[in-house]
């Protein structure tokens, strides 16, 4: 019971379980099978234990989560080890792959080195954003400076600091002014006749092109985080940052 304890401690009644996507609920459900003694590297559990488990709830668990909910709650739980077992938290036992499978025991896990890194579902959340955004394929620049802040949640400052970079950047490549800035920069740069980071080799689309892709860039991303408090998403900052990264490499080259 004791995993279900933990469990419960953390998701206080039945509809605060039934409303998480499966890899929100890992987060609390790799914390409950590690508060247990019995799960460690060399410690084992099967899913079938967690069935037994919900079976025997005392009857004070049983008012927060009542029975008609147990079937949709262990679809739920499978749903969350499934999620666990395919990112290499939980993993079965190697003796479940082979003489015990064929006695047709329940397959047994433990949790991995990996899974016991995540201590807290705040880990997790942690474990999830860095999966996002992984940092060995960022810019050097961007992960230095940028990728820390994302995982910490702070998405408007990732985003406005990927860009500023990037606009430092292009000053800094092009020899511009300190009071060159923001999307008149860019066009500058990259302007098709003149801009000391045009590449003249390419065909006159592609360099107004180039000089869109810069100046959009910045006009979307850099700006409006400047001057407001823009509301963004983890898969959205992403998704800007990883822009960034690329604009940057594109001045490198």
């Amino acid at each position: 019971m004791q995993i279900f304890l933990k469990l419960f401690d953390i998701l206080p009644n039945a509809d605060s379980l039934l409303s998480l996507e499966p890899e929100e609920l890992a987060g609390p459900l790799l914390v409950s099978l590690e508060s247990d003694q019995r799960i460690d590297l060399g410690g084992t559990i099967s899913f079938n234990f967690m069935k037994t488990s919900l079976e025997a709830m005392s009857r004070e668990m049983r008012q927060k989560y009542p029975h008609e909910h147990d079937d949709e709650i262990l679809f739920r739980l499978m749903e969350a080890w499934q999620w666990l077992e395919n990112e290499g938290l939980v993993a079965p036992r190697p003796t479940s792959l082979s003489r015990e499978r064929v006695m047709d025991a329940p397959i047994k896990y433990f949790v991995t080195r990996r899974g016991q890194k995540i201590a807290t579902t705040a880990d997790l959340e942690a474990y999830r954003k860095a999966k996002l955004l992984p940092k060995d394929q960022l810019h050097p620049i961007v992960a230095d400076k940028v990728w820390s802040k994302f995982l910490l949640g702070d998405y408007r400052s990732a985003v406005l600091d990927a860009f500023i970079e990037v606009e430092i950047a292009v000053r800094e490549t092009g020899e511009y002014s300190e009071t060159d800035y923001g999307v008149g920069l860019m066009r500058t740069a990259f302007n098709t006749k003149t801009g000391k980071l045009t590449d003249f080799n390419q065909p006159a689309a592609e360099k107004e092109a180039r000089l869109a892709l810069f100046a959009g860039a910045i006009g979307s991303y850099k700006n409006p985080f400047s001057h407001r408090d823009v509301n963004v998403t983890a898969e959205e900052a992403a998704e800007m940052i990883i822009l960034a990264s690329h604009l940057l490499r594109i001045v490198d080259s």
